[in-house]
């Protein structure tokens, strides 16, 4: 393969790689946002402790409407599981399941974490390389 070939080459590659870690920022950054409002609800779950018996909430109707709606009980939580599947679940256990949520998408970002510093090793070794092979392409141009 000649240098220019394998230059192309590279670059093609450096692209990718590039394209994989923009998706991997992507990613950790939807992570992020899920875990920072888990930690949201969470508190909202322990607040309702603390409102009177005349608890109002804006229930979410879609398109941005929302209308005021009276919280019957604060004991029992529904729980979506997936599906469109939901679950009635006491104040803890659902506190519980949401930390246990975050816990699994800390891994999640731990591992993330380190796939993007994997793949910018490698853009930076292709890089380097490139610059080395456009380095001596140069020079062998200068003095032939």
């Amino acid at each position: 393969m000649s240098a220019e070939e394998r230059l192309y080459s590279l670059a093609a590659q450096l692209k990718t790689l590039e394209a994989y870690l923009n998706e991997l920022i992507a990613r950790e950054s939807t992570i992020i946002r899920f875990i920072s409002d888990a930690r949201l609800v969470v508190d909202a779950i322990s607040g309702l402790a603390s409102v009177g018996d005349d608890a109002y909430a804006l229930l979410p109707l879609g398109v941005g409407v929302y209308i005021h709606a009276k919280v019957s009980t604060k004991d029992k939580l529904l729980v979506s599981i997936g599906s469109d599947v939901a679950i009635e679940k006491s104040k803890d256990d659902t506190i519980s399941y949401i930390e246990n949520r975050v816990k699994e998408l800390e891994n999640a970002l731990i591992a993330l974490n380190n796939q993007k510093q994997e793949i910018q090793m490698r853009i930076e070794g292709t890089r380097n390389e490139m610059n080395s092979m456009l380095r001596s392409v140069q020079s062998k141009g200068q003095n032939g």
